[in-house]
């Protein structure tokens, strides 16, 4: 009688999930280190490619303007996120990692934009100014609106998480500065300026063990990258090597190099430095103009509680059927 009631309440859970969690199970991650570009060339708006710049290849042609921005990797490589500019609208997108259902998921008069993937794929973090000015939020990867987590008069953008998600950077125009990099708890406790610069700060990016942060300054009188300690702004880096502006800082995922990309002599190409500003920098070979958003995964470096909808699913079956030889 016992056995009885486990198969029907594992048969049970298995309906109830399967008819909650409509996901396509056709998305696969890469099975190679992989980066993805977005650019305006001929056959598609975003690509992707080796590391090293080899085979690539484009996936999607979406238009947008200037090409989709904010290019971000769900943490199980399945999924690609950004944000582009259509019908008179800045809104979030969501692709399959090949190209193919690609979703809307913001459809708002108001500008949406810098989306970033919880490490845990159950939440997305973004900058709107659906209430007048750019505040963050979250909602989940089908779209539903969650909660605002930053919450302040002047503009908030480019949300970052930790790896493991308990705290977030963004940029902030607060104060008298035209923008500083800030960190602080989900919870909205221990609020941190990092940078504290008259000149502007943004575009965050944490480095995977959350030691340190990359960003944008324009304190050289252009936006160069720079990288500093995490917890108070200090030991400030600046990745030379490469003439002309700098934007999109992304980690590798195993913390060995920072991409960018750089701007000049007509050119936007996206480029991987060490992040000890030692040099050693490496051109990824031109796709089109601009080049922009470099999104890094590895699938060796996946969180260990990156879970989605369909993996969700899969561990609540087998825990049923462990109950189930267990007893």
């Amino acid at each position: 009688m016992q056995l009885r009631k486990l198969y029907v309440l594992y048969i049970g859970m298995f309906i109830l999930i399967g008819i909650g969690c409509i996901v396509s199970v056709e998305a696969q991650a890469p099975k190679n280190p992989t980066i993805a570009v977005s650019s305006d060339a001929a056959g598609g708006n975003i690509w992707v490619m080796d590391t090293d710049g080899e085979n690539q290849r484009p996936i999607l042609e979406v238009g947008g303007d200037p090409v989709p921005l904010s290019l971000n990797w769900s943490p199980d490589g399945e999924k690609l996120v950004f944000h582009t500019h259509l019908k008179l609208n800045t809104d979030i997108y969501i692709v399959d990692g090949d190209g193919a259902n690609l979703k809307r998921l913001t459809d708002h008069e108001a500008e949406d934009a810098w989306p970033d993937w919880h490490p845990s794929g159950q939440r997305i973090a973004f900058s709107t100014n659906r209430d007048g000015n750019f505040d963050i939020y979250t909602m989940t990867p089908n779209g539903v609106i969650q909660k605002k987590l930053v919450d302040d008069p002047a503009n908030d953008l480019h949300p970052a998480w930790t790896r493991d998600g308990r705290k977030l950077a963004f940029s902030s125009k607060r104060g008298r500065t035209l923008g500083d990099v800030y960190t602080m708890d989900v919870d909205g406790q221990n609020l941190t300026n990092l940078t504290n610069h008259k000149a502007e700060d943004s575009q965050p990016a944490w480095s995977p063990d959350n030691e340190k942060i990359a960003w944008i300054s324009f304190r050289p009188g252009n936006g160069q990258l720079f990288v500093m300690d995490a917890a108070d702004g200090g030991n400030i880096v600046e990745l030379i090597g490469y003439a002309g502006v700098k934007r999109d800082p992304e980690w590798s995922p195993d913390g060995r190099r920072v991409a960018g990309v750089g701007f000049g002599g007509g050119r936007a190409v996206v480029f991987t430095s060490n992040p000890n500003g030692e040099g050693d920098w490496k051109e990824i070979p031109d796709i089109g103009f601009p080049n922009r958003s470099p999104a890094w995964f590895d699938p060796g470096f996946i969180p260990e509680f990156s879970v989605t909808p369909i993996k969700a699913r899969l561990l609540s079956w087998g825990w049923v059927k462990q109950v189930r030889l267990d007893n």
